[in-house]
């Protein structure tokens, strides 16, 4: 983890004059292993503008040959420019449609369906530290978004900005190779034209990057409300998220429909000096053509191809300006798949053999990004194979941050966790991982069947495994349940168990723990699991974690505000402000009369006012 906090990309925004050329690099790195496809389909487009300029290049010829048609009539030499000129037509379709669409038809629709799993690839392996930075709605948005205009921009280029570039290359080569004074006059003006539009998109970039950064809030404000429903109904602020939502939104809309109106004055004056250099050098080339400087056959050519040409132009002054505001989304969602992962698997397939399985923090220390003061310093603590350690202390005192160092979740910043002395970066993450069972404060549930939440872990449990889980977790009577269950372990619990009350959901967070214990994981890691069951319930648990101590050789690791759940534990560390105030067992704290005696006493007298 470092210490140093990165720059957030919307902080800093890039205007700079080489910002389209950056992003269509950006363009190119994130097309992946499709450039060689797309490589060719360019290449394609190329030969196919060189031969839809062959046509007019025979009109020009055969315009140039007419007088001696005059002459002789129909010659072999007309018969031939003219089956020239079908075969180009015929042979430029064909390419197009048989060929190069179909090239790149592929690599798009592959391109379309692969940034989403890279980008969930992405945000499954970002630390813990990043998504408690980032508003869900905000990392959807951005993903969401960035597909979408990644594809309009391949789609506008490929189809739109690529074939007018090259046109319009070619063609002013063409002309000038033809009669360079005239290309002369036809090039020349689209110098200004060109800064004009420059200087257009330089003026309203910080427009479109401020709007592509509120719509991400406007989504994250928006899913955020939705996620929320219950404590949004439930405090009647439903016109409050309303107004915030639509705060965003209408000052998008102002921000957009003002930029693009001032847009409009740009475009009409470039548009303006565009056709006017085309009127402009068709009238000079009559001129040219009367006092024999150029030909008749030369003149039609430039007629001919300055309408495409101003076409061209124009299609790459829209496609363009639509690109720069593209470009904004496709780069953020760049960033996202460059974010860099923590807690990063340097190790993979490195598996120790173990002795013990003993872990243990070494002089570790862990500052969060942007935070000053760190969590730990010098902290030092060892668990025991087979052991029960229980962590209290008072709320921010630093225990679910050490269980999140245990877990890895988070990287120390300095120090290291072990296992048996190695450090557990030199060791395979995936592989350290599945040794825990984890049973958080806060379950979470995903949107699916009461079984397949249990099973999470190990899809393929068996059936006496889940009811053994169940059994673990005081579950037998909620499945019971008809009428909230009516399917029992198949009824469906909503997005993130809405149907379930949080001790529920608690139940079902201690069965997949036990799930994956039955499954190969060696440490049970319990977050204040036992927080939203009642008294019953939580003597049944206590229970559970006693023949399951007898039962299996594993270790467990729990933190608990409920001292009565932990006092059989082998030691109690008491945390404190990062450190470790006191350690050792239920009555050997007490005897100490310290702050683990304080604690206890706090919370008896708690249940004596209950």
């Amino acid at each position: 983890m470092s210490d140093t906090a990165v720059p957030d990309w919307d902080e800093t925004p890039p205007r700079s004059l080489g910002y389209l050329a950056s992003g269509l690099v950006t363009l190119w790195r994130l097309i992946g292993k499709e450039r060689r496809r797309i490589a060719i389909a360019i290449a394609l487009v190329i030969l196919g503008e060189f031969l839809s300029l062959t046509w007019p290049l025979i009109l020009k010829a055969l315009l140039d040959y007419y007088p001696t048609i005059e002459r002789t009539g129909f010659d072999r030499h007309v018969l031939l420019l003219v089956m020239l000129w079908v075969v180009a037509a015929i042979g430029m379709l064909a390419l197009r449609r048989f060929v190069q669409e179909s090239i790149f038809i592929r690599s798009l629709w592959h391109l379309e369906n692969y940034w989403p799993q890279e980008a969930q690839e992405k945000l499954l392996a970002l630390s813990l530290g990043y998504h408690e930075r980032e508003n869900t709605g905000r990392k959807i948005a951005k993903v969401n978004k960035g597909v979408e205009k990644l594809t309009s921009i391949i789609g506008s280029g490929f189809w739109t900005l690529l074939p007018s570039a090259f046109y319009l290359v070619l063609n002013a080569v063409l002309i000038l190779v033809l009669d360079w004074k005239l290309g002369l006059l036809f090039v020349l003006p689209l110098v200004p034209a060109i800064w004009l539009h420059l200087t257009c998109r330089n003026r309203f970039q910080h427009v479109w990057e401020t709007y592509e950064r509120m719509k991400e809030e406007s989504v994250g404000l928006f899913c955020q409300s939705v996620l929320n429903v219950r404590t949004v109904q439930s405090f009647v602020v439903e016109k409050r998220e309303l107004a915030r939502h639509g705060s965003i939104r209408d000052e998008m809309e102002r921000m957009d429909v003002d930029a693009t109106i001032k847009v409009q004055l740009y475009l009409f004056v470039v548009e303006m000096i565009v056709r006017m250099t085309l009127v402009g050098t068709a009238v000079a080339g009559l001129y040219f053509a009367h006092r024999g400087w150029s030909s008749i056959g030369t003149v039609a050519y430039i007629a001919v191809t300055g309408n495409q040409t101003i076409g061209c132009f124009w299609s790459i002054v829209q496609v363009q300006t639509q690109m720069m505001r593209d470009i904004v989304a496709a780069e953020r969602m760049y960033a996202l798949l460059n974010e860099p992962i923590e807690t990063e698997n340097r190790a993979v397939g490195s598996v120790p053999e173990l002795a013990s399985g003993t872990l243990a923090f070494e002089q570790v220390m862990l500052r969060y990004a942007g935070k000053t003061e760190p969590v730990f310093d010098q902290f030092d603590l060892s668990i025991e194979p087979g052991e029960m350690l229980a962590l209290v202390g008072k709320s921010g005192s630093g225990k679910s941050s050490l269980v999140s160092l245990l877990l890895r979740a988070y990287d120390p910043t300095a120090g290291a966790v072990t296992i048996d002395g190695t450090d557990i970066r030199a060791v395979d993450r995936d592989w350290y991982r599945r040794r825990f069972a984890y049973v958080p404060q806060d379950v979470e549930i995903f949107d699916g069947t009461i079984r397949e939440n249990i099973v999470y872990a190990a899809p393929e449990a068996s059936e006496a495994s889940v009811a053994r889980a169940i059994e673990a977790a005081c579950l037998e009577e909620v499945v019971r349940d008809a009428k909230r269950f009516p399917d029992g372990l198949a009824t469906e619990v909503g997005e993130r168990g809405v149907r379930l009350s949080g001790g529920e959901r608690q139940r079902v967070g201690i069965a997949r723990a036990y799930i994956a214990l039955l499954a190969g994981a060696e440490v049970l890691v319990l977050d204040e699991a036992t927080s939203s069951l009642d008294s019953e319930s939580e003597r049944v648990v206590q229970h559970f974690i006693e023949q399951l101590r007898r039962d299996r050789h594993i270790t467990i690791v729990a933190i608990a505000h409920r001292l009565s759940t932990i006092r059989e534990a082998d030691r109690i560390c008491v945390l404190d402000a990062g450190t470790i105030a006191e350690i050792g067992t239920h009555e050997q704290l007490l005897r100490q009369n310290g702050l683990y005696h304080r604690l206890v006493a706090l919370q008896e007298l708690g249940e004596l006012r209950e």
